[in-house]
């Protein structure tokens, strides 16, 4: 590779990185909030499509539903990790036993 090759490709990889730094932190994208933005598009052009209609009445319900979902998930694991602490928090460590000092071995009869 060339020094000039080389150069440029620093600059464009730093123009890139700089670009993508820059761009504005969103919020987690969610199932669906692709379909819904086309769907929005769509129907701010053609409000009258009942196609379009049926579809987003459907995104609504699947938003609603994963929404719900996602609720009893969270609430499913915060009873499981109750439990968990429960469950380590309760008992008593064993004590255990002192150390223990070398055992010698016995000598066999007979060799």
């Amino acid at each position: 590779m060339t020094k000039l090759n080389y150069i440029s490709a620093v600059v464009l990889l730093a123009a890139a990185s700089v670009a993508h730094a820059q761009t504005p932190a969103t919020a987690p994208r969610l199932p669906g909030d692709q379909g819904a933005a086309s769907v929005d598009k769509n129907l701010a052009k053609d409000p009258d499509n009942k196609g379009l209609q049926n579809a987003d009445e459907q995104l609504k319900k699947n938003r609603a539903r994963h929404a719900e979902q996602l609720k009893k998930r969270s609430e499913k694991h915060e009873e499981k990790m109750e439990k968990k602490t429960e469950r380590t928090g309760s008992h008593d460590t064993m004590e255990r036993p002192a150390k223990i000092e070398r055992v010698e071995k016995m000598e066999r009869p007979g060799k």
